[in-house]
């Protein structure tokens, strides 16, 4: 996952990071210790407002069970088929249903639709009142990412560096997007994100591309990072984390390359700053919130990029990427904590054990509750204690 000490790109490297890249992220570096816990004086707290326990086990070489909340309605993908509807509110559970289909993880929700991913490259589409499959689209790859509903489109991305423009009631393709992939890239893809009438995506050669939603029209594309060294691991330049946007101005990270701020209408770069992530972006008023390969967490000005505040006390703990919940930053780690921390400074104000195993899938925040599934499946409901 994330370590320090760097190896020459030999043979047993290679072998080493093809290792790591099975899972939901990659690395250039070998494992080392993660950082130990420090104890601290909270200074708030969070109560469950409900919590399910997983219905089957789920082995490492799986992936986790994945969640979406709709309105009032929260959906569970098993990785073997699985799928439960449960209230959002109470986690009273609504209907359940076997697709008897491999899921990726891949899970979106929109217009009244659940949107699954496959192993075998296909796009399911379920109803989100009752579960019924209404139609499936056969894709070029697995859909590793969050399909996105807008505009009667739903927008999908495939692990083969394209991404697909389908109708929303019937399934059909109505456009295609196709990148040139690497011969190693990292295993997975940032969901697409759609504003207005564009829809954004970072890809596994450095690029992020905007087009329209209803066609596919590429608006324009611009280079994030440009791949570097000799070999093909110190070459990896993929735009995998999720994006993020506000004010007119789209947000994108590449591992091994830099973090940028673009002009969406444009693509013109704002600034500009050498990192290295495939954790998602998070934003409030003024800060942008992220973490790096090593697990600091960061708060960065928005308008510049310069750094806030730096908080080095989850590294190597293989960290969720960030949300803001109650004016916090949360994220959860391999341990299975999750941990609030200011955004004025960074310092924690909170924690709380989830799981006894990793809940590092990225928490939800809808209605003043944060939802957080545990690798095993476990969901939990949070509130802030008043």
């Amino acid at each position: 996952m994330r370590g320090s000490v760097v190896l020459s790109a030999d043979r047993w490297w290679l072998v080493l990071v093809l290792l790591s890249l099975v899972g939901c992220s990659g690395t250039l570096t070998l494992e080392s210790h993660p950082t130990q816990l420090e104890h601290f004086e909270p200074v708030a707290d969070t109560v469950p407002a409900w919590y399910r326990q997983p219905q089957s086990r789920v082995d490492v070489w799986e992936g986790s069970p994945a969640i979406v909340v709709e309105g009032k309605q929260l959906f569970i993908a098993h990785p073997r088929g699985r799928v439960r509807a449960l209230d959002a509110e109470c986690g009273c559970r609504q209907w359940n249903v076997e697709t008897e289909e491999a899921l990726t993880g891949a899970i979106g929700s929109g217009d009244g639709y659940l949107l699954l991913g496959t192993r075998k490259g296909e796009l399911l589409a379920l109803s989100g009142k009752d579960g019924s499959m209404l139609w499936r689209s056969e894709l070029s790859s697995e859909v590793m990412s969050a399909p996105q509903v807008s505009q009667g489109v739903i927008v999908a991305r495939t692990n083969d560096g394209k991404m697909f423009g389908l109708n929303a009631q019937s399934g059909e393709r109505l456009w295609v997007y196709e990148t040139i992939v690497p011969s190693l890239s990292l295993r997975g893809v940032g969901a697409p994100l759609i504003v207005d009438d564009k829809v954004f995506a970072g890809f596994s050669n450095g690029k992020v591309a905007a087009l329209t939603v209803s066609n596919g029209k590429l608006l324009w594309e611009k280079v994030v990072a440009l791949a570097k060294g000799r070999s093909e691991l110190e070459r990896l330049v993929d735009v995998d984390a999720e994006l993020a946007y506000g004010d007119g101005i789209l947000y994108a990270v590449a591992f091994q390359g830099r973090l940028i701020a673009l002009d969406v209408t444009s693509g013109r770069i704002i600034w500009a700053r050498e990192f290295s992530s495939h954790s998602g972006i998070v934003l409030d008023e003024r800060q942008l919130f992220i973490s790096d390969d090593e697990g600091q967490v960061m708060a960065l000005d928005r308008r510049t990029g310069a750094t806030l505040w730096r908080q080095d006390k989850l590294m190597r703990r293989d960290i969720s990427s960030p949300v803001i919940h109650d004016g916090k930053i949360v994220v959860g780690d391999f341990e299975g904590y999750l941990h609030w921390l200011s955004t004025e400074d960074g310092r924690f104000v909170m924690r709380r054990s989830i799981d006894d195993v990793a809940v590092t899938v990225r928490p939800l925040m809808i209605n003043d509750f944060l939802y957080s599934v545990s690798h095993l499946g476990t969901i939990t409901a949070l509130r802030m204690d008043e």
